[in-house]
């Protein structure tokens, strides 16, 4: 029980009595109630604010996603987003034969099928450092020397280097929820292009300009599993840097009104003219591409010059390269130790010469 602490004083009316405390203090009925709320409503609101944060951060991610980081910027400050690049290769693509796939399967499927087929073409152009612009239905576009502006060279090595990588996967690996084979045709065209942002309530970064429209010319008149390039693009990658490609003359592309245009099959791509499968050569695991003794001591790190993925080991060819291995583009360690090749036609490398 606590008690008050009381002065008494004399009068002339007797004693009064002053009470000035209380001896252990005092607390009001209400007071844990009172504190208990406080922390609680204190505990939402942080909840709230993180809340608040995490949907601004996922909102700028996503933003940042569908938007070069300039015209965002740009967007911020009200301005009008146009910008014009004199060089840029342009990459089209698209599904061929899929009208038989998609009568076999339900528009969920599809949708799921289009999904993990555009998520890892977006994950083989962000290893080659191409934009992908959209996906406008089978459709699949990138740019590249656009958005973030580089050599004409480089720029189509990246282009070429993501289609060629693109065409490997989808011929190889990629496989619909049935179990059937999708095949893709693709064009690339280098040129000038205009790049800006339309609309407001949902903006959308895009291309357009003749190049845009020959590089879809060139994916339309192209073939099955084949990537047909324009002329310009042909003499870019005749000189790009630290890459070799195999390129063959078709028979031509007639464009509306500008008459018949030269144009490529671009069939592979090599570190250099003498990274062939030969006595010596290296063969990168899991990716299957041949480097020669030079490029093998050049490119040492874990990652494959060619495609850019992640090298887990490099074996050497001990043999002369027999006449059914001499094309190895569609290459796979998985094909070798299935027993087609012999084992002891192929040495590790050691730790020491792989740079580890």
């Amino acid at each position: 029980m606590v008690l008050p602490l009381f002065h008494h004083h004399e009068s002339l009316h007797g004693i009064w009595q002053n009470r000035v405390g209380i001896v252990e203090g005092w607390e009001p009925e209400w007071w844990s109630g009172a504190v208990a709320s406080v922390i609680i409503v204190a505990l939402l609101l942080s909840f709230l604010t993180a809340l608040t944060l995490m949907k601004g951060q996922l909102h700028r991610t996503l933003v940042h996603k569908m938007l070069p980081p300039k015209a965002i910027q740009k967007i911020t400050r009200g301005q009008t987003v146009i910008e014009k690049y004199n060089l840029a290769t342009v990459f089209y693509a698209d599904l061929v034969g899929f009208s038989g796939s998609k009568n076999s399967m339900t528009p969920v499927q599809v949708m799921n099928m289009l999904n993990d087929l555009y998520t890892q073409l977006d994950v083989i152009a962000k290893r080659h450092g191409v934009y992908k612009v959209e996906t406008v239905g089978n459709r699949y576009m990138v740019v590249g020397g656009a958005v973030n502006p580089e050599s004409a060279r480089v720029a189509a090595k990246r282009v070429a280097l993501f289609a060629i990588d693109a065409t490997n996967y989808v011929d190889n690996i990629f496989l619909t929820t049935n179990g059937d084979k999708l095949y893709i045709r693709s064009g690339i065209a280098s040129g000038s292009v205009v790049a800006g942002v339309v609309g407001t309530s949902s903006p959308h970064y895009t291309f357009f300009g003749d190049t845009i429209d020959y590089a879809s010319r060139l994916e339309k008149t192209s073939k099955k599993m084949k990537i047909q390039v324009s002329e310009v693009t042909y003499r870019l990658l005749q000189d790009a840097p630290a890459i070799s490609f195999e390129l063959s003359k078709t028979d031509g592309v007639e464009v509306k009104g500008k008459g018949n245009h030269v144009t490529w099959w671009l069939e592979k791509a090599t570190s250099c003219k003498e990274c062939q499968l030969v006595k010596g050569s290296f063969i990168l695991d899991p990716c299957g591409h041949v480097l020669c003794a030079k490029c093998n001591s050049t490119h040492n790190l874990n990652v494959c010059p060619i495609c850019r993925s992640k090298v887990s080991g490099r074996s050497e060819w001990t043999q002369d390269a027999p006449t059914k291995f001499l094309d190895i583009d569609d290459a796979s360690f998985d094909v070798m130790e299935a027993g087609e090749v012999d084992d002891s036609t192929v040495s590790e490398v050691s730790k020491s010469e792989r740079g580890m």
